[in-house]
C-alpha cells in the first residue's frame, strides 16, 4: 500500500466525525483507526485495536448475520460495497453505513472504510414515512366515512324532491338540487385528491434501505383495525417470521400494499375477509393480499395493469376508481426488482401476489 494514500486517508480520519478504518487480513489487525470509530462503538480505541473483535459485541443480534454476510460478500467481490447495520446498547441503537473498499499489496490485503451514524437520518426517514403511509390511508378511510353521509343527503334530497314535483316550489327545487349537486362534486373531489396523492407520491425514483418488512405490514394492518374500515372487515396479518429484512423504499411500497387492501374492501362484503401474509424464503419473499369479495372477471383480468377503461370498475358501495392505480403499482414492484401477478375467480376471491428478492 503505498505510503502517500495511506498518509491521506489517515489525515482525512484525523478530521472527520465518521469513523475511518483499516484493516490488514493477514495478521486480522485494524492498521488503522481514527477516533470517531471509538465514538461510534462507544468503547476505548486501544481495546479496539488490542481485541478487534469487540467490535462485534454491540452489532444488534438481529443483523448479526447481515454483518458476517457482508463481509464475506466484501472478500469475494473485492468491489466497493455499502451497507447498513445497527449498534445495540442498553437502551437504544444505532444505526450505522459503512462504504468498504478492499486493496492489496505485495504482501498482504487490506480492506478500508468509512462509518457514518445515520440514526437521526434514520429515525427521521421512518417517522415521516409513517406519516406519509398513515396519511394516505386517513384518505382512504375519510374517502369510505364521508360517502355513506354524503350519499344519504343525496338520497334525503331526491325523496324531498320527488314529494315537492307535486307543490311546484321552484325555490325547494332549487335548492335540492343544489345540495345533490353539492354532494356528487365533494365525493368526486375526496376520490380524485387521493388518487392525485397517490400517483404524486409514486411516479418519483425509488431509494432504497434495509427495512423490516413484518413490523412495516403489521403497522398498516393495525391502522386499519382502528379505523371504521376495519370494523366491517375481518382483516389479518400473518407472517412466517418475526423479522423480515429487505432492501426497500418503505414510502413507496407501502402505498402499494395500501392500494391492494384499499381494493380489497372496495369488493368485499361487510363482514368479509380480507388477509396480509409475509412469507421468507431463502432468497424471495413473498407477500400475498387475499379478499373473498366478488373476484375479477375472467374477460377484466389480462388488462388489469394496463389501465385498460374496460377494467374500471365501482366498489360494492359505489366507490370509485382512479383508473392508474394497478399500473403504478406494478411499476414500483418492479422498480424494486420484484414480480407482481394474481389469482381470482368471481364469487371467491382474489389474491394478490408480489415476489421480492431478499
Amino acid at each position: 500500500m503505498a505510503q502517500i494514500d495511506t498518509a491521506i486517508f489517515c489525515q482525512l480520519g484525523s478530521l472527520s466525525a465518521d469513523g475511518y478504518f483499516i484493516f490488514e487480513l493477514k495478521t486480522s489487525r485494524f492498521v488503522y483507526l481514527n477516533d470517531s470509530i471509538a465514538k461510534l462503538w462507544e468503547l476505548p480505541l486501544d481495546d479496539i485495536f488490542e481485541k478487534p473483535a469487540l467490535l462485534l459485541k454491540n452489532i444488534h443480534p438481529e443483523d448479526a448475520d447481515h454483518v458476517v454476510s457482508c463481509y464475506e460478500e466484501t472478500l469475494e467481490s473485492k468491489t466497493e460495497k455499502k451497507y447498513e447495520f445497527r449498534l445495540l446498547f442498553n437502551d437504544y441503537e444505532k444505526y450505522l453505513r459503512t462504504s468498504v473498499f478492499t486493496l492489496t499489496d505485495s504482501t498482504s490485503l487490506y480492506l478500508l472504510g468509512i462509518v457514518e451514524d445515520t440514526t437521526i437520518m434514520r429515525h427521521n426517514k421512518i417517522h415521516i414515512e409513517q406519516i406519509n403511509s398513515r396519511k394516505n390511508i386517513t384518505l382512504e378511510v375519510l374517502a369510505h366515512d364521508l360517502k355513506e353521509p354524503f350519499g344519504m343527503i343525496k338520497l334525503a334530497a331526491s325523496s324531498i324532491e320527488d314529494s315537492l314535483n307535486h307543490t311546484g316550489d321552484l325555490k325547494v327545487m332549487e335548492a335540492l338540487a343544489f345540495i345533490k349537486d353539492m354532494c356528487a362534486r365533494n365525493l368526486l373531489l375526496v376520490r380524485s385528491m387521493i388518487n392525485r396523492e397517490f400517483l404524486k407520491s409514486s411516479a418519483i425514483e425509488i431509494g432504497k434501505e434495509r427495512a423490516d418488512l413484518v413490523w412495516e405490514l403489521r403497522d398498516v394492518v393495525r391502522f386499519y383495525k382502528r379505523s371504521k374500515l376495519g370494523r366491517t372487515k375481518n382483516i389479518q396479518f400473518t407472517s412466517s417470521a418475526e423479522t423480515i429484512y429487505l432492501r426497500l423504499d418503505t414510502m413507496k411500497f407501502l402505498q402499494v400494499i395500501n392500494n391492494l387492501i384499499s381494493n380489497a374492501l372496495k369488493f368485499t362484503a361487510d363482514d368479509g375477509f380480507i388477509g396480509l401474509h409475509a412469507e421468507a424464503y431463502e432468497n424471495t419473499v413473498l407477500i400475498s393480499v387475499t379478499d373473498n369479495g366478488i373476484g375479477i372477471p375472467e374477460e377484466l383480468q389480462a388488462g388489469l395493469f394496463d389501465h385498460l377503461p374496460q377494467t374500471l370498475r365501482s366498489g360494492l358501495k359505489g366507490e370509485e376508481s382512479g383508473g392508474f392505480g394497478m399500473g403504478i403499482i406494478k411499476a414500483i414492484v418492479e422498480l424494486h426488482r420484484g414480480k407482481i401477478w394474481f389469482t381470482s375467480k368471481v364469487g371467491v376471491g382474489t389474491t394478490f401476489y408480489i415476489e421480492l428478492p431478499k
